[in-house]
């Protein structure tokens, strides 16, 4: 290996500073020839999603002669018609539609860095970002959130939806630090707890013929593929899960429901099944509140109940950026919304 000199190193240095300058001389050349101001970026943005001069105005908090004024002064800098007037209707040309894009594009980048920059300033909580997939409850968010503004170093916990089975994709993508899943993820060098295990229960409304209070010999009675095989079903994905029902319960009885509709929210199956719209199967954890308060009624499956692993799985640069007893802290605190419902039979 060739080793430099230290000579051949100063000049590097030297080379590297020099092209330091060069650059920040470039952006500030461009920002002196900038010749209209965000403002004025503003209100053609404005005008171009409102249509109106009055209605632009009031949206950038101007009066129709201060919008008028600022449109005017751009025009004027840039030596280049911008709007067309047609009768009482506002539009933009071509040049004043370049711009309008170019807010359009630019206000998003501005705002995220005015908000770092305040985090920066008044510095604020690190983030936490935890996936989660439909079937989650989120029962345990605020023992969470509660958890991490307390730590000796208090974070701001933010929660990331994902699709069914893609809280970990979220971990690979870099737009997560931790991810909750239940069932088994084949995901190589992710840290993961296991939390509980949790029961699949078909969830039906309280006026049902599936009910237990209707009939009582369905009491303690499990559900079977053929009773809910033509009623339409409420599933997270249409796409079969390893380990779920679609796998465990319904083909091992050579049985599907005749109609299946994806809802990828369970406040939205739980109000569609009390409405007596459908049924659906669902962990445990996820409906027991709803059942609790007599909105459904659930059973488990036949022939044999099924449940489904909970784990957390972090990706390794934050157990060495955090510490395990962060990811373990956080694991703690969902473990008890998870398995508390075990223990209240439907």
């Amino acid at each position: 290996m060739r080793l430099s000199s230290p000579d051949h190193r100063e000049r590097l240095r030297r080379r590297k500073t020099i092209d330091k300058l060069i650059i920040r001389q470039f952006f500030i050349k461009i920002f002196h020839m900038i010749k209209i101001e965000w403002r004025h970026y503003r209100i053609l943005l404005a005008i171009q999603e409102s249509g109106s001069l009055t209605a632009a105005g009031k949206a950038v908090g101007l009066t129709q002669s201060a919008a008028s004024h600022q449109v005017k002064e751009a025009e004027r800098r840039l030596g280049a018609n911008l709007v067309l007037r047609r009768g009482r209707s506002l539009r933009l040309t071509e040049a004043g539609k370049a711009l309008a894009d170019a807010a359009a594009a630019c206000a998003p980048l501005l705002l995220e860095a005015e908000t770092k920059a305040r985090e920066v300033s008044l510095r604020v909580w690190q983030r936490l970002r935890i996936a989660f997939g439909p079937q989650d409850g989120l029962n345990w968010v605020p023992d969470v959130g509660d958890y991490l503004r307390t730590n000796p170093d208090p974070m701001q916990l933010d929660l990331i939806a994902a699709g069914p089975g893609q809280a970990t994709d979220c971990l690979r993508r870099d737009e997560a630090d931790l991810a909750l899943e239940v069932g088994q993820v084949a995901f190589a060098g992710l840290k993961r707890s296991h939390i509980c295990d949790d029961e699949l229960l078909c969830i039906f409304a309280q006026d049902s013929a599936l009910c237990p209070a209707l009939d009582p010999t369905l009491a303690d009675e499990p559900v079977t593929a053929q009773e809910i095989a033509n009623q339409t079903y409420f599933a997270h994905s249409l796409v079969p899960q390893a380990g779920f029902e679609l796998e465990t319960f319904f083909r091992p009885a050579a049985d599907r429901p005749a109609h299946i509709a994806q809802v990828q929210s369970i406040p939205a199956i739980v109000a569609l099944v009390a409405a007596g719209q459908g049924v659906s199967i669902q962990p445990r954890s996820a409906v027991a509140a709803a059942i609790e308060r007599n909105e459904i009624t659930g059973r488990s499956l036949a022939p044999t109940p099924v449940r489904q692993p909970w784990f957390l799985y972090a990706r390794p640069e934050v157990i060495a950026q955090h510490g395990e007893p962060l990811f373990a802290g956080v694991a703690e605190a969902i473990a008890p919304h998870l398995a508390a419902s075990h223990h209240a039979r439907p």
